[in-house]
């Protein structure tokens, strides 16, 4: 059976969320499940007292916990990726960054990229899923589109990625570079792949 890539991509949202859903307590869990449900209309129902209390000699936390999870995992099958995506950008607190940040990778990385019709080659100092700081000498401009074609490898994964970049801040030494017209798909790859490295 083949798979739409709205599917794929959704998919490795779960993936990533799971992790990082069992690692929560109760109070994160709760504010994770209260954005998923958000202008959702989910009829209250008694299953939920019905099975606590099929469950009594069991710890009653580890019970409601449980449940709390599987209304998620059932929130989370219900919305789009891009409802998803949406709702998991609302979360503000500093224990969802995962979910609005990307880690950064330090690193020694040949790039070639292009700007304005010239070719350069270059080393990436650091890396992320939204961006890279790439060493150079060479004078370019806030706001200009690049061209980007580098490798990421891990042990027998390696994986080029052509994308589009533009300049967002210029140092000394060096630009700070957006990625512009990648997919979520490409991104999460990329994500994948540093979380590997580190």
């Amino acid at each position: 059976m083949a798979y739409s890539v709205d599917q794929i991509e959704k998919h490795t949202i779960v993936m990533r969320l799971a992790v990082s859903i069992y690692k929560m307590n109760e109070a994160e869990l709760l504010m994770l499940l209260d954005t998923l449900s958000r202008n959702l209309e989910e009829p209250e129902s008694a299953e939920n007292d019905v099975l606590l209390k099929s469950t009594a000699g069991i710890d009653s936390e580890t019970v409601r916990r449980q449940i709390i999870i599987a209304k998620i995992f059932v929130l989370i099958q219900q919305l789009d990726k891009n409802l998803l995506l949406d709702r998991l950008a609302q979360l503000k607190d500093p224990i969802y960054q995962w979910v609005r940040e990307y880690p950064r990778l330090s690193c020694l990385m040949l790039i070639d990229f292009a700007a304005k019709g010239r070719a350069y080659r270059s080393c990436i100092r650091d890396i992320s899923a939204k961006g890279m700081f790439i060493e150079t000498s060479e004078k370019f401009e806030p706001g200009q589109e690049l061209a980007l074609c580098f490798t990421l490898s891990e042990a027998n994964e390696s994986m080029p990625f052509k994308v589009k970049g533009r300049v967002t801040r210029i140092y000394t030494g060096g630009i700070g570079v957006q990625y512009e017209k990648i997919t979520h798909y490409q991104r999460e790859i990329i994500n994948t792949l540093i979380h590997k490295i580190n």
